[in-house]
């Protein structure tokens, strides 16, 4: 008898990466995060089609997912179009992510692998060129990362899965804020204490820093915007 669970389904969904559809799914993703397709534009279905080499059922598809995801709104007979950038929307998520990145901390202090921890720790060591040269771009990438490691070290696919989701609309603030934002290396500073707090599996410690971190760019971009 096969398994039915939501978990099973999941990770079904997960090992099934490699189908056209997903793949459309995530390389539209990435155009709208980029801005290569910017907030509130038109979608040529059939641009997309001959630029990513899929058919129109995959495309199709994923902008069906990507309007789940709210980034794309499909309007009948009208086509479709990327999602505007909405502060109020924006607030939300910034809740949303105050409360869920450090329970994916305080998670991560008491589940991750040795190895994961190494991970973390490898990518500020292996990025210390890219971190002392501030390119903010490189910086929001670093940030991505770090964050997604430590949803991953939670070991709980829908709370990584959520995170992922809500990190998305923010990156799309971050590459519309570029030139305004501040403070990314010393944020990346944060993500350093945040993991070895994580090796010591000192859930509020860890939790306590990502608060703070999340707060900080809440309130910065309060600011800039």
């Amino acid at each position: 008898m096969a398994a039915t669970t939501i978990l099973t389904a999941e990770r079904g969904r997960r090992a099934s990466s490699g189908t056209q559809s997903e793949q459309a799914y995530r390389q539209i993703r990435a155009m709208i995060v980029d801005l290569e397709l910017p907030p509130a534009s038109l979608v040529d279905e059939g641009a997309l089609v001959e630029a990513l080499g899929f058919g129109h059922t995959p495309v199709r598809e994923a902008l069906r997912r990507l309007a789940q995801d709210n980034l794309v709104v499909i309007l009948p007979r009208r086509g479709t179009l990327v999602a505007d950038i909405n502060w109020s929307d924006l607030q939300k998520i910034f809740e949303l992510r105050l409360d869920l990145e450090t329970l994916a901390c305080r998670l991560a202090a008491e589940r991750a692998s040795p190895r994961q921890i190494e991970a973390m720790q490898a990518l500020f060591a292996d990025n210390a060129a890219v971190i002392a040269n501030g390119d903010n771009r490189e910086l929001i990438v670093l940030d991505h990362q770090a964050h997604q490691q430590i949803a991953e070290a939670a070991h709980n696919e829908f709370l990584e899965e959520t995170l992922d989701w809500l990190y998305s609309h923010v990156l799309r603030l971050w590459n519309v804020s570029l030139d305004k934002v501040t403070g990314l290396r010393e944020a990346l500073d944060e993500h350093r204490i945040i993991v070895e707090a994580i090796k010591r599996r000192d859930a509020e410690a860890a939790a306590s820093v990502m608060r703070r971190h999340v707060i900080g760019f809440q309130e910065q971009f309060t600011a800039i915007r």
